[in-house]
């Protein structure tokens, strides 16, 4: 076999990272950058000299201290200190001092010759057209997703309970099992070994779970200009019932006053759920444990169908009005809070031919009003397809 001569290279590492479309950067534990690629540097629109040792927070977000980690995912806290592997969307400022979307995923490098612990942050510009919206909207549901799983999880946990019992109960009936009685849920009595009933009883819970499922899967459609038939009234509603453990374990009221009979609109379903879930997101974590109270109240003046969104809360700051339809702007210190939910909410209306408008005072309250076209042929489209 003849030997194979090893190929010599003309050309760096840095000349490869150099290269590569995405930004680079890798920062160590005091949050300063010491590497930053070439494309990372054209985006951020300043010289090597002034990024290389600078705060990755001052030179990307212009803060001048560390992004909270409560707010939004940061590398130092999640890969250098906790050795995990992170993949989140920022805003970062840019050339020109414009917020844009970038996708970031970051993992943990050691040296070991010096024993440090580093970030290795790489960089996708998402931009603002339509996939930057659409990595949005997939961040701000994921984040939605967790702030519910609690409540869903118990809501199909009591009726799994009750199926459960009643197969137990059955079970007893048929002479295969000894049940203890103090194990039995409420309405469940030993020795009334009535079959039907149980049997009705697991359907009916099965229903139960069915239901809640669907609602989660209704959320989880894709929101686009293509448009449902929707009952503006159920979906409210039914986004409530998703809302109501996270209302209840705060002890918040919820009230509840809707329009007599509204005209079904072409909408999308699953954006009018989510502007619904994010809104009311809000007001709920907006207002006083024992003492808060958020209405949803629906209203059909002329041509259009009104969705009222109003809590006793703290209230929005004068100079906070104009800024909370804005990407990652947030004051919620509550996990979870992307900065994402109004800003897409209002892109869910606003391409839809509806609108979003917000009216607070502080220590008093706001108010959402979320007004919708009810299309006036659509009516008539209707009668035509039956």
């Amino acid at each position: 076999m003849e030997n194979m001569e090893k190929p010599v290279l003309a050309f760096s590492s840095d000349d490869i990272l150099d290269n590569i479309n995405d930004g680079i950067i890798v920062i160590d534990e005091n949050y300063k950058i010491v590497y930053a690629n070439r494309r990372f540097l054209n985006d951020a629109g300043l010289p090597v000299s002034d990024v290389i040792g600078g705060y990755c927070y001052k030179i990307s977000h212009f803060r001048d201290e560390p992004c909270d980690p409560l707010l939004e995912s940061c590398s130092v806290e999640e890969v250098i200190k906790k050795g995990k592997t992170v993949k989140v969307i920022h805003g970062h400022y840019g050339l020109g001092k414009r917020e844009i979307a970038v996708e970031i995923n970051s993992s943990p490098f050691y040296d070991n010759s010096t024993g440090k612990r580093y970030a290795v942050e790489v960089l996708r510009c998402l931009g603002n057209g339509s996939n930057a919206q659409l990595k949005f909207n997939l961040s701000q549901r994921l984040s939605e997703v967790g702030l519910l799983a609690e409540g869903v999880a118990h809501e199909i946990n009591n009726p799994l309970n009750n199926i459960l019992a009643s197969v137990d109960m059955m079970r007893m009936c048929f002479g295969n099992n000894e049940l203890i009685q103090s194990n039995l849920p409420d309405g469940f009595k030993e020795g009334i070994c009535d079959i039907k009933k149980y049997f009705e009883l697991i359907r009916t819970e099965i229903e139960r779970c069915k239901d809640i499922t669907k609602k989660l899967l209704l959320l989880s459609r894709p929101v686009s200009v293509k448009t449902d038939i929707v009952n503006v009234n159920k979906s409210v509603d039914e986004s409530l019932s998703l809302l109501s453990f996270l209302a209840n374990k705060k002890n918040v009221m919820i009230k509840k006053n809707f329009a007599g009979c509204p005209p079904l609109i072409s909408f999308s379903e699953a954006g009018l759920r989510q502007v619904i879930l994010n809104i009311g997101l809000n007001a709920i974590q907006a207002v006083q444990e024992e003492s808060g109270v958020v209405y949803f109240i629906t209203k059909i003046i002329k041509d259009y169908i009104y969705i009222l969104i109003i809590d006793n809360g703290q209230g929005i700051a004068p100079a906070d009005i104009k800024k909370i339809f804005d990407p990652f702007f947030s004051k919620n210190k509550g996990a979870g809070s992307t900065g994402l939910g109004l800003s897409i909410s209002l892109s869910i209306i606003k391409s839809l031919g509806g609108s979003i408008e917000v009216r607070s005072k502080q220590d008093l309250g706001t108010k959402f009003v979320i007004k919708i076209p009810v299309k006036s042929n659509f009516r008539e489209n209707i009668d035509k397809e039956k």
